[in-house]
């Protein structure tokens, strides 16, 4: 599976698309560009106008009043997107002129223009850097870098960012590495973490191990949601999480789009107490008919979504986001 849709809301704003087009005239959001989110993409629903993403944003800094500009999306830097994303060095180049900027999308590449393990995505470390300020970050993609033993370089290195709320890593494969620094962030006003851990054969080769310091107490002092998605393991991360210290902590918990079983959710039922939770998120699971039962009834007063069963006989379970 792929994402289909392009964003249509971001950061609670509408998406509103930059013309790459350089005849068309400005959106009329321009007159107050704070209230909607920036959409950047060089060939969008294939239209494409020779222009690549450095061009792309110094026309949009030029012709839209850039110091109120709060959300931007990025979609496709080229023509095809193959080449090396250069959107990370682009922004942090360009900071000084976006001192609102308080919510960043990078990659809403659907299916047509990219898969997700095919997006590759430099270090992000440098944008939270560059934009202190900066709330939100959505990326869409997986960590380019030289091949190694010890796997690519991260997503983000580790670093302080005392801003920072949400944080949203989607990826068909993402690579241990990245978790493990992660960890190592200091993000005390982090509030929002979600994580699609994917495929190994995609690069997405996270172990318990590894995902471990963020179970913790503590680690996120701030964490309210917790999301662990789109696992092959699924079922052992239902485990972990349900003894988890983390969970104390958090409002609601994600673990939609893997192959969430019957072993991980009694697991669930097994482990500490649920009933604080205000959602928990199972969607997308081979959870059977019986254990289903048990879970919708475990939790009164918990929103436990259960939709898009994928059978529990299938003996091939497959995660949702993937090549």
């Amino acid at each position: 599976m792929a994402f289909y849709h392009h964003l249509t809301e971001f950061a609670g704003r509408p998406v509103v698309d930059f013309p790459a087009d350089p005849a068309l005239p400005l959106p009329a959001a321009a007159a107050d560009p704070g209230s909607v989110a920036w959409r950047l993409d060089c060939n969008k629903d294939g239209e494409y106008f020779d222009r690549d993403f450095p061009e792309l944003l110094a026309a949009f800094l030029d012709r839209v009043p850039s110091a109120g500009v709060e959300a931007l999306v990025t979609g496709q830097w080229l023509e095809w997107g193959e080449d090396d994303c250069t959107v990370a060095d682009d922004l942090v180049a360009v900071a000084d002129r976006l001192p609102g900027l308080r919510a960043l999308f990078v990659n809403d590449l659907v299916d047509g223009q990219s898969q997700p393990s095919w997006i590759y995505v430099p270090d992000l470390g440098p944008v939270l850097e560059a934009f202190p300020n900066l709330a939100e970050l959505w990326v869409r993609g997986t960590p380019e870098g030289r091949a190694r033993a010890e796997g690519p370089d991260p997503l983000i290195a580790p670093l302080k960012h005392s801003g920072l709320r949400t944080l949203v890593l989607q990826s068909g494969g993402l690579p241990a590495g990245t978790i493990r620094a992660l960890a190592e962030c200091d993000l005390p006003e982090l509030t929002h973490l979600e994580i699609f851990l994917g495929d190994p054969l995609y690069g997405g080769d996270a172990t318990l191990e590894d995902l471990a310091p963020l179970l913790e107490a503590g680690r996120f002092p701030r964490l309210r949601h917790l999301g662990l998605r789109d696992a092959l393991i699924q079922d052992a991360i239902a485990a972990a999480v349900a003894r988890a210290p983390v969970v104390a902590q958090l409002e609601s918990l994600d673990l939609s789009l893997g192959t969430l079983g019957d072993e991980g959710a009694a697991a669930l039922l097994a482990g500490q107490p649920l009933g604080h939770l205000r959602r928990l998120d199972l969607s997308h699971h081979y959870i059977s008919p019986g254990m289903r039962t048990r879970v919708e009834q475990a939790w009164p007063g918990v929103e436990v979504d259960l939709s898009d069963g994928q059978g529990s006989g299938r003996r091939r379970r497959y995660i949702a986001v993937a090549e």
